[in-house]
């Protein structure tokens, strides 16, 4: 058998496991007609029988479907050939409640419901199955589902009750859950699940799944409006010459707090920081391969790592105190080195400094720098798919550590934080929300004297 890039090998078959294999080509084909033919093989027969067919639903090549009257309602389908069956009986008289884990969407022309849990989805072929599983957002044994939803059997219901069993997308009621599962939220577990392999048949990687349907985006973002200040450029012959060591840097790295507010951070270090940190080092058009032919796409370097050379991070700073840079917001133009004012200290601006400052509890009063790393999303989802958000978030990581490495080897207070506002920063940068969207947040300021960073 073959397909989906798939090919399973069964051998040695009988006669009457060739002909019930053949017979699973026909769409309602009873599961214990079928048995009861290989049965007559012998010792043996049947047990082989069950192996072929976990092993072809495994691989996709076998559906598993619940029908009412004539009409199909629900469609299992494994997504992993990692998929194990699970114990799919319906007890009488037992509660059933549908996984915290389990969600609903749209797939194309499709309603699925699929769980980070689970390396298989159901697909909702009748809507009386929505309703059922709304059914379930509490304890309910088969005979109180149907009931509830009121135009299915108990037979039916049961029936679709032993596919998401065999899924793994209900739990016994009053049963207790796993602890490790105690410690993940419903969008953390599914974030993880989503962008590693194991878990669901999506194409992964490099797929360059848009080019068929626009084009990449540049490697630089187009210049903003706004007065540009041009920044100071340290001269790398001597930062390579007289820098402090980096194992020295690694030692001391810590997270500072404390401000120093009377001799705040200047531009010139600023302008130091930004070129050792996200400058554009170089610049390059390249032919890339993708599934419509090879296409033309720009790059533009900077001092960090990045998938693909990509670099789809912008850098903004919303300044609280500065010495030679007016209060406001600002866009770091990573190939001119310079700062470009968007606005001044505006209430937008004010509420990012305020939030940062709640965020890691400093007073609001003793910031300086806020550096916002936002990403042009579509710079990378137009190459990757399935990843594309989970390597933006490598990225920002990658960042920081830059950020922290170049901030202690210049004597400077760095801190990263854990979230921020992104409705915020749009709102206050002028941005699109799915377009360009703040994904990291880190305050940077001169240290106050004598002030004790922690690590971490």
């Amino acid at each position: 058998m073959q397909g989906s890039g798939v090919r399973v090998s069964l051998r040695p078959i009988t006669q009457s496991i060739r002909e019930a294999l053949l017979r699973l080509s026909t769409p309602r084909e009873e599961h214990n007609s079928l048995s009861e033919l290989i049965r007559g093989d012998g010792n043996g027969a049947l047990a082989r029988w069950f192996y072929y067919l976990e092993h072809l639903t495994q691989r996709g090549f076998l559906q598993h479907a619940v029908h009412a009257d004539d009409s199909p309602l629900a469609t299992f389908v494994a997504v992993s050939p990692c998929f194990v069956s699970r114990s799919d009986r319906v007890v009488a008289g037992r509660g059933y409640v549908l996984s915290r884990f389990a969600y609903l969407r749209r797939d194309g022309s499709e309603v699925v419901v699929e769980s980070p849990l689970a390396h298989s989805r159901i697909i909702l072929n009748d809507c009386r199955v929505a309703a059922l599983l709304a059914a379930l957002a509490t304890p309910a044994t088969t005979e109180e589902v149907a009931e509830r939803v009121g135009t299915l059997s108990v037979e039916a219901v049961a029936g679709v009750l032993a596919l998401f069993l065999k899924a793994g997308m209900l739990d016994v009621a009053g049963a207790r859950e796993d602890p490790a599962l105690l410690t993940w939220e419903f969008h953390d577990l599914l974030f993880h699940a989503r962008s590693r392999r194991g878990r669901f048949d999506a194409p992964y990687g490099a797929t360059y799944r848009l080019a068929d349907r626009v084009a990449p985006l540049p490697a630089l973002k187009p210049a903003v409006a706004g007065e540009a200040q041009e920044l100071y450029r340290p001269d790398l012959d001597r930062l390579e010459r007289d820098d402090v060591p980096l194992a020295r840097v690694q030692s001391q790295r810590r997270s500072i707090r404390e401000f120093d507010t009377s001799r705040p951070i200047t531009s010139r270090q600023l302008g130091e920081f930004l070129f050792r940190v996200a400058r554009v080092t170089g610049y390059r058009e390249a032919e890339v391969s993708t599934p419509v032919g090879p296409l033309r796409m720009e790059f533009a370097p900077r001092p960090y790592p990045a998938g693909g050379s990509l670099y789809e991070l912008e850098v903004y700073a919303a300044v609280a105190a500065c010495a030679n840079l007016p209060p406001g917001l600002y866009h770091y133009d990573p190939a001119g080195h310079r700062l470009v004012r968007m606005c001044g200290p505006t209430k937008e601006v004010s509420e990012l400094l305020r939030d940062a400052a709640d965020s890691t509890a400093i007073p609001a009063d003793t910031l300086q720098v806020l550096l916002i790393l936002a990403a042009r999303f579509p710079r990378v989802a137009w190459k990757y798919e399935s990843i594309a958000y989970a390597l933006t978030l490598k990225h920002v990581g990658v960042v920081y550590q830059t950020m922290y490495l170049t901030a202690t080897a210049m004597g400077l207070a760095p801190c990263a934080i854990g979230g921020g506002d992104a409705d915020l920063f749009a709102r206050a940068a002028g941005t699109d929300y799915c377009t360009e969207t703040s994904v990291g947040e880190f305050l940077l300021g001169a240290p106050r004297p004598h002030s004790v960073g922690r690590v971490g």
